[in-house]
């Protein structure tokens, strides 16, 4: 079952429609404030431009029209236009100056008024003219020179650019108006207008000609100066309200955008969420109804394939789950059967362990009588025998030792898998029982020409055995390693102490070896290797018989093969307890099972 888990959401986590709202505010907020600052900078540069061009044809018009009265020194008529120029708003002062920087004369609004001073020589200056004047001169050209000014309360400064700063423009925001003044100086033309159709002005300059004649007057380099002062405040305040308006219109702009990018949101988020939790309950295996479709975009297809696919998780679901059902009837089912099985596989094996036992043990009376009556016959006892009669009874005899041999295996695995073997504990010395062992193999070890070699350690202690069974341990392994390694060759019987607790006996050969595939096989009952002759004779009992003896005295028996290089047979046991400490019951029943 798959599990959702909700995420951990930390402090800097932002669901989806904070995520769209944040991002929706920053764009719009950086379009609106860039556009905005945009247009009221265009906005800004023209209305300036419009000042100074208004006060610029102010200016030229005051030049062409006081030209002759600044020639003939009429300043009355020069004060009277000055005074008409002051009449428009957003003129602060008017000032003529002569070409040698001096006031010719000029007027001034409120705080300007106190610019025009009178010098120790009897002459008026406008302060703003020693300002404004050099400039001016390094023009060297004749446009109208337009300098910024700012009205401090020790006089006018010089600005460095006309346009707005950043700073002042947001400062109009709040209302203030900043004492900023555009200063515009004309030159007067030098030029005097002649015309022969005027008669007075022709007996005017008739007069003056004499003279001039006597006294001719020098030319002027530098030409007569007209300034006029320009005052802001007007632009200012609707730069002001402008700005004031930008706002609003952005944060309107921001608010009204937000409020889609919310709506917009929710018709995302909404079914998402909707999606998460009929996931959430669909993997806890909780049944899910179709979700509704209501819009035909992205969302609406991915709520489509959601239904599709809740539709086949449960309908799989509910297969499985009638599946399972099914199959748990049909495992308790074939278990009953194979408890049944199991058991009537256990009686049968009990009953034939039983038919072996008794079959063995009744075989044993009338073979022992045959070998009496046999031994008998071979002796003479009955008669006289010949040599081939004499060589028949030894065949008889010695398939009569086989035949014996063959039931006492039986009857001892019969008793084994019944549980009633029992075994008789007592201290055994390894060295004589290995002795006698193979000395008992003599016969068969000399038939086969194979060599017994016995290594045994100097401390090696007693061990708690039935010296029966023990015996039959190493009879049986003997006789398989002997039997399996070819002539001329040796057996090798080992005994090691590993530890305190673990004595470790092997018997080693240089027979063929077994195949990995019948390692674990050559311990089951009867079974013989297909490498394994058919004129070797055995019934598979031995290496049986000896695994459980070995394992009714709580050890071990193991092999280690080589194919074609022989075979090791290990087996464990523990070191006997001193005399005193062994149990006062040596008879033990212990019940073996064995794994066919």
């Amino acid at each position: 079952m798959v599990e959702f888990l909700a995420p951990n959401r930390s402090l800097f986590s932002l669901t989806l429609r904070m995520k769209l709202g944040l991002s929706t505010a920053v764009i719009l907020v950086v379009a609106c404030l860039f556009l905005g600052w945009l247009f009221i900078r265009q906005q800004a540069r023209s209305a300036a431009d419009g000042l100074v061009q208004s006060g610029t044809l102010l200016g030229q018009h005051l030049a062409h029209m006081g030209r002759f009265s600044i020639v003939v020194g009429d300043t009355d008529r020069l004060d009277q236009l000055i005074q008409e120029i002051l009449a428009v708003n957003p003129v602060a002062y008017v000032a003529i100056i002569s070409p040698n920087g001096e006031l010719h004369t000029g007027i001034g609004k409120e705080m300007w008024q106190q610019q025009f001073v009178s010098q120790p020589t009897g002459q008026r200056q406008f302060s703003v003219t020693p300002l404004v004047r050099p400039q001016h001169l390094a023009s060297g050209t004749h446009d109208p020179l337009v300098t910024g000014l700012w009205l401090a309360p020790d006089g006018p400064l010089l600005r460095s650019q006309i346009e707005f700063t950043t700073g002042e423009l947001l400062s109009l925001v709040g209302g203030a108006i900043l004492p900023i003044f555009y200063d515009i100086m004309i030159q007067v033309p030098q030029s005097l207008l002649h015309t022969s159709k005027d008669s007075a002005l022709d007996l005017t300059f008739e007069a003056r000609s004499d003279r001039a004649t006597a006294h001719p007057a020098p030319q002027a380099t530098e030409p007569t100066l007209v300034q006029i002062g320009l005052s802001t405040a007007h632009l200012q305040h609707s730069l002001g309200q402008l700005l004031c308006q930008t706002v609003i219109i952005t944060l309107s702009t921001l608010a009204v955008g937000l409020a889609v990018v919310v709506v917009l949101a929710r018709r995302i988020t909404v079914p998402l969420h909707a999606l998460t939790t009929a996931a959430t309950k669909l993997a806890a295996g909780e049944a899910v109804p179709p979700m509704d479709i209501r819009t035909r975009d992205e969302i609406g297809t991915l709520t489509r394939v959601f239904n599709t696919m809740a539709e086949a998780l449960q309908s799989r679901e509910h297969e499985l789950r009638e599946l399972t059902h099914s199959l748990e009837s049909r495992i308790t089912a074939r278990t009953e059967e194979l408890i049944a099985a199991n058991a009537k596989l256990k009686e049968l094996d009990r009953r034939k362990s039983f038919f072996v036992s008794t079959a063995s043990h009744e075989l044993r009376t009338p073979l022992t009588s045959m070998k009496v009556h046999l031994a008998n016959l071979r002796d003479g006892i009955d008669g006289a025998v010949t040599f081939d009669q004499q060589q028949s009874l030894l065949r008889v005899e010695s398939n009569l030792s086989r035949l014996q041999l063959l039931i006492e295996e039986l009857l001892d695995l019969s008793k084994i898998e019944m549980g009633q073997a029992t075994i008789r504990l007592e201290p055994v010395t390894l060295g004589p029982m290995i002795a006698k062992t193979v000395e008992e193999l003599h016969p068969f070890t000399s038939e086969r020409r194979v060599t017994v070699r016995i290594s045994l350690p100097s401390n090696l202690p007693t061990v708690p055995a039935d010296p029966g069974k023990l015996r039959q341990i190493l009879l049986n392994l003997l006789h398989n390693a002997v039997k399996f390694t070819p002539t001329d060759t040796i057996v090798d019987v080992t005994v090691t102490r590993i530890s305190a607790d673990e004595i470790r006996v092997s018997v080693r050969d240089v027979g063929p070896g077994i195949a990995p595939e019948d390692v674990d096989k050559i311990f089951y009952p009867f079974y013989r290797a297909p490498t394994v002759h058919k004129k070797t004779r055995g019934a598979g009992l031995g290496l049986t018989i000896a695994k459980l003896l070995v394992e009714l005295h709580h050890g071990r028996l193991w092999v280690e093969t080589t194919p074609g290089e022989g075979s090791c047979f290990y087996f464990s046991l523990q070191p006997a307890v001193p005399t005193g400490n062994l149990p006062s019951r040596q008879y033990v029943s212990i019940t073996a099972t064995h794994e066919a």
